[in-house]
């Protein structure tokens, strides 16, 4: 039961280490039980090996017969060999959250209660200093050396993140929230921020000003509930005590998330703090590639000591062909924290290794890379470049001509770099060719755009593509990508909102009746020259079976940019039937009549159905927005919801996230001409024909019908829906405006009343 009720809330991990000055356990709540390595065999550091580092550390056991629940501590090259320092008389309420400052007291937070507490490194003995206020449940801490400031975590389904002061024991929140339970956060010397995520199994860092996070990657192992973590400042480097199957220690990469086991507590340890104080930061960019044989190669670095210490040593380390570092120099000191050494070259081409290391006068230790001399610098000295670029691009799909021109994004790499990249491309198989080059963003992301615009592309247009990359060594290697194509196709997909929270309309079928009124702004479609709208949908969660009987879509272009009431009136029927929504995703449904968007206005749309039976709600993603969304839904004994539910409730401000599909261009006109009842079917010739860039087509019908009259080009495909509607017997005329098209051969079919016929026109620009 035990277990069961601490694995329910986040079990905090994290243990102690510290710096090799003193020997002896200390007393009270001074400075933490060291080893100097010289009786004891714990801590070796040797020229060659400078980085394994054994020392004390501090835990707390919160479910296990290892040790006591209470305080042990251990030493980190064996975290199964536990030593107690007290039974905890209130462990019901364990510490769950815990480290030193740079006074080397220990802190803790026990679970439950928020009651902040120091804790004794020799006795183990727990002494409360008051409840911490401002927050619900602190299960992480961890100090800042660089701003000497104690933060917290708050455990909650989405956490945050705050300062603790730790003599009026009020916490702060900053910013806004994390997305998922933190449990624990370690923060480095250099005052990043690092947290455990439980409910993705990864590494986030936090951003102390905004409180956002950001995923790093996965952790390599189910951090479920019991776990903590903290920052080894003698070497700078992340520590969790997480619990898989058990507890285990285990080293995190901060660059990559992914963690190491060193080996198992054998009991479920709740974390508390790694004490020592930070050692001299070594700031560093690594040295590239070269085709330098000779060197030397020169080694710049800043080392800024602890505040009140001085650097009484500074090296290189460094090896050629050899993963294992082998040789060693003196940094040279210029102005301020300035550093140099030169690592020399012997005319081959090799591999170099290399770190850096600076002590103070205190004997704190700072290293660069991080964890060196496992994870060390590395550069290759080559007299000829080979390698060619490796591109990563993901081929453009069709193109909307109202979304052109397109944006190329692509990833570049190359052992010396990327000099440039750049697009070269043209409008048909024998067009002329054009380039563009691509922008440098972050990291080995570059990006560009077209150098075209809309009056240089028409609908059906075929785009031939491919992405060159030149490296920036002395042979300038080229590589490029296959050549891709895609087509200028006369429609959009637009998808209008992000929100992640589940709501039950508009397909609310928990009840026989329903009626949803959303607002999408202009600015939202961003389609100015209008068009019409063939498809809308929404990104379902989850859905239900039942089948919505007079189910209507309504729309209608509006100004207002506001609604808190259904519209009675100004609706145009898109869609008159039955539905009923096929499955979990983007779900669209087909308008049985196309409804023609004018561009810039905003959109309002109305979902309603009427049925005599109900199940559960089909679900969709959406998100709050004021004013923007109308709903409610009842069981009506008669009528419908499109006309019996008249008034909203007033809690339902979830406005559904989007998707509409439209085929961009200006409004077509279909007119009747007379009042004549015409005898038979017919479809004349368009005129005039050829045409540029407009035409007009009659038709005539002598019973009324669903008429049918689409435009397609030469391979079959369909370009133009100028008619989708129920019309009445008589004879008409429509006008078609083909200024989005290229010149070509079309065709145009009628299809009504199982009267079809086609013909044949010609665009010529």
């Amino acid at each position: 039961m035990k277990k069961l009720l601490t694995s329910l809330f986040s079990l905090v991990i994290v243990f102690a280490l510290v710096f090799p000055v003193v020997a002896q356990d200390q007393t009270s709540h001074g400075l933490a039980p060291q080893s100097d390595g010289k009786n004891s065999g714990v801590f070796v550091q040797t020229p060659a090996n400078p980085y394994v580092w054994n020392g004390r550390a501090f835990g707390y056991n919160a479910y296990g017969t290892a040790v006591a629940l209470g305080p042990f501590k251990f030493f980190l090259n064996n975290p199964a060999a536990l030593t107690s320092l007290s039974t905890d008389p209130l462990s019901a309420n364990f510490v769950s959250a815990g480290c030193f400052d740079d006074q080397h007291n220990w802190w803790g937070v026990r679970y439950g209660n928020n009651i902040l507490v120091k804790i004794d490194t020799t006795t183990g003995t727990i002494t409360a200093q008051g409840t911490v206020t401002g927050v619900s449940s602190v299960t992480g801490m961890s100090w800042d050396p660089t701003s000497n400031t104690m933060y917290a975590v708050n455990y909650a389904t989405n956490s945050f993140l705050g300062t603790l002061n730790l003599t009026t024991r009020v916490f702060t929140q900053l910013g806004g929230s994390v997305t998922g339970i933190v449990i624990d956060m370690a923060i480095s010397n250099s005052g990043q921020v690092y947290a455990v995520n439980i409910s993705d199994d990864m590494l986030w860092s936090i951003n102390k000003t905004t409180g956002a996070g950001t995923v790093i990657g996965s952790l390599g192992a189910a951090a479920n509930y019991a776990q903590g973590m903290d920052w080894d400042r003698t070497v700078d480097s992340c520590y969790w005590a997480s619990y898989t199957t058990l507890g285990e220690l285990r080293r995190i990469n901060t660059t990559t998330g992914m963690s190491t086991v060193i080996g198992a507590f054998n009991c479920e340890v709740d974390a508390l703090a790694i004490p020592g104080s930070a050692g001299p930061q070594i700031t560093h960019t690594p040295l590239p590639n070269t085709q330098n044989l000779t060197g030397p190669y020169v080694v710049n670095c800043v080392i800024a000591p602890p505040s009140g210490s001085t650097i009484s040593s500074a090296k290189l380390f460094w090896s050629r062909n050899n993963p294992t570092v082998t040789d060693s120099l003196n940094l040279t000191q210029g102005t301020g924290n300035n550093y140099s050494g030169n690592i020399p070259g012997n005319g081959l081409a090799a591999t170099y290794r290399y770190y850096l290391k600076a002590i103070d006068n205190n004997g704190k230790v700072g290293v660069h890379p991080g964890g060196a001399p496992a994870n060390l610098n590395m550069f290759l000295a080559v007299s000829s470049d080979t390698t060619k670029p490796v591109i990563t691009h993901t081929p453009l799909a069709n193109v909307p001509r109202v979304n052109w021109p397109a944006t190329v994004n692509c990833t570049a790499t190359d052992p010396f770099g990327i000099d440039s990249v750049w697009v070269t491309w043209r409008k048909g198989a024998s067009g002329a060719f054009n380039r563009f080059n691509l922008a440098h963003g972050t990291g080995n992301a570059w990006s560009g755009v077209f150098n075209s615009d809309t009056s240089q592309v028409a609908v059906n247009d075929v785009i031939y593509y491919r992405v060159v990359a030149r490296d920036a060594s002395n042979q300038h290697n080229m590589d490029s990508t296959a050549q891709y194509n895609f087509t200028i196709i006369n429609q959009a997909t637009i998808t209008i909102g992000t929100g992640t929270t589940a709501i039950g309309w508009p397909y609310y079928t928990f009840y026989m009746d329903s009626r949803t009124d959303m607002l999408y702004l202009g600015s939202e479609i961003n389609i100015p020259t209008g068009g019409y709208i063939t498809h809308i949908g929404f990104n379902v969660v989850s859905a239900a079976s039942q089948v919505m009987n007079g189910f209507k879509i309504l729309m209608q272009n509006t100004t207002v940019t506001t609604i808190s009431s259904f519209t009675s009136s100004g609706w145009t029927t898109a869609y008159d039937g039955t539905y009923a929504v096929p499955g979990a995703g983007w779900q669209l449904v087909t308008l049985q009549t196309p409804f023609y968007y004018t561009g810039g206005s905003n959109l309002l749309i109305e979902v309603c159905f009427n049925n005599s039976s109900y199940t559960s709600n089909s679900t969709v993603n959406g998100a709050a927005a004021s004013g923007r969304n109308a709903h409610q839904h009842s069981d009506l004994s008669s009528g419908d919801g499109c006309t019996q539910i008249t008034a909203p409730g007033s809690t339902y401000t979830q406005l559904p996230n989007i998707r509409i599909v439209i085929n961009p261009g200006p409004q077509l006109g279909v007119g009747q001409i007379g009042n004549g009842i015409p005898e038979t079917y017919a479809l004349s010739q368009n005129y005039p024909n050829p045409f540029n860039p407009t035409t007009k087509i009659n038709f005539a019908i002598p019973k009324q019908g669903l008429v049918s009259l689409k435009v397609y080009d030469v391979l079959g495909r369909e370009v133009a829906n100028l008619v989708n509607e129920v019309k009445t017997a008589g004879n008409y005329i429509v006008d078609f405006d083909a200024s989005t098209f290229a010149s070509g051969v079309y065709f145009y079919k009628l299809d009504v009343n199982g009267f079809t016929d086609v013909k044949r026109m010609m665009l010529i620009k």
